[in-house]
């Protein structure tokens, strides 16, 4: 019996793999026999991580220019049938301010890397996989920011919502083909992004922390095996759902 848990012979595609959650999918994937293509602005990191990943290769580019996600898919050639893609690149605005104080340039950047570049990998990914005709997965990285009124980052809560709402959309419109589509969010998560968060404000790691049912901050791999399960034949019945990964901090609410 074929093991529902692998994924030899398949290749997958990771955005935003250079750190973090990302670069965390990408050694998960690969030790089930995934061929991983690691998508990435920064060379050096993307080149740091992928020593750890044997026959990975790297795309270094901004997610949201569409150009990038052709080159991802076809360097993902080679590597197995293409199967999978992860939206895991994200970015917060650089201020930390209501949202009525947020001004508008500080929307741009983060609506297009988060929800545009999402949307030009899914289109890139999504179209050869129905081509393909042997079914697929795509697991959009959510935040737990989608679902609840988290202050002081108003556009990065925006875009994340808009991600689940484009999870639910892939589903129903790829499902006939056999793709799967859902989002996970992921709570505090000791990634770069959040401990320069923290770090800029750190009574917010207290009040994490405090929050989280399990009383401490996630760390990447505990985000990351969630999101390889979706990539697999058991997760072959889940699609079109936001699975939260956050130390039951809603649950907490």
């Amino acid at each position: 019996m074929t093991d529902l848990m692998r994924l030899d012979g398949r290749a997958v595609i990771v955005t935003g793999a250079s750190r973090g959650i990302g670069a965390a999918v990408c050694r998960a994937a690969a030790s089930l026999g995934a061929g991983v293509v690691g998508v990435a602005r920064s060379a050096d990191q993307m080149a740091a991580v992928l020593d750890d990943v044997p026959g990975a290769r790297a795309v270094v580019g901004d997610v949201s220019d569409p150009a990038v996600a052709e080159e991802a898919v076809v360097a993902a050639e080679g590597l197995g049938d293409l199967w999978g893609l992860v939206n895991n690149a994200g970015i917060a605005a650089p201020g930390y301010h209501p949202l009525t104080e947020t001004p508008a340039e500080e929307w741009e950047p983060v609506m297009r890397v988060n929800l545009m570049g999402a949307a030009a990998f899914a289109r890139a990914v999504g179209t050869r996989l129905v081509a393909a005709g042997r079914g697929g997965r795509i697991v959009n990285v959510s935040s737990v920011g989608s679902v609840a009124g988290l202050p002081n980052i108003g556009p990065y809560n925006a875009t994340k919502a808009a991600m689940d709402a484009m999870t639910r959309t892939l589903a129903v419109e790829l499902g006939p083909a056999g793709v799967t589509c859902n989002s996970v969010a992921p709570g505090t998560i000791a990634t770069e992004m959040v401990d320069e968060l923290m770090t800029a404000n750190p009574a917010l790691r207290e009040k994490f922390v405090s929050k989280t049912a399990l009383g401490r901050v996630g760390v990447p791999d505990e985000a990351a095996w969630p999101i390889v399960f979706l990539l697999t034949d058991g997760a072959a019945f889940i699609t079109g759902e936001t699975i939260l990964i956050d130390g039951g901090r809603m649950a907490s609410a």
